[in-house]
């Protein structure tokens, strides 16, 4: 159960016989994506960003995703081009985060790639490069960034 984890059939019995309302809810696949043709992110694309993540990806962020925290900005990787092609919005071009990196990367020159959904790699204003993952923030070297950079054009000709 989503913040209660693991239960048995006796704990969930007893605990749905003390609330009147219950919402279920389908399990999520982390391991399916899909994309929509417009600007909004749908709910599903939003909740496997967040379950794969946990938390904001902006290099060394430590800010965490929850039902009692604050929703994050689901923020196109690449920018969404409404005269550009289908299926622009969906997981492989979502990157979430706090509204605070969220102006960060638009307003202060950051560059992020998107190289799977949940890894991303960024380069700084000041020229350092990053890796991030569901694990945290790795340095990289500019030419891992360029090679990076590279497989992620072959991924995406690729799909």
């Amino acid at each position: 159960m989503e913040d209660l984890g693991p239960r048995t059939l006796t704990q969930i019995r007893d605990l749905l016989a003390r609330h009147t309302q219950v919402t279920i809810t389908p399990v999520i696949d982390l391991h399916h994506g899909r994309s929509v043709n417009g600007y909004e992110h749908p709910t599903d694309v939003k909740q496997r960003s967040e379950y794969r993540t946990l938390g904001d990806v902006f290099p060394h962020a430590t800010t965490l995703f929850g039902p009692s925290k604050r929703s994050p900005d689901h923020d196109h990787t690449v920018p969404y081009d409404r005269h550009g092609p289908p299926g622009q919005t969906g997981d492989h071009n979502d990157t979430p985060l706090t509204r605070h990196s969220h102006r960060a990367k638009t307003h202060l020159g950051y560059e992020v790639h998107q190289l799977g959904p949940d890894r991303w790699i960024w380069r700084t204003p000041h020229g350092l490069h990053r890796l991030v993952t569901s694990e945290g923030t790795s340095t990289i070297s500019p030419a891992d960034y360029c090679l990076l950079s590279w497989l992620r054009v072959d991924l995406a000709l690729a799909a």
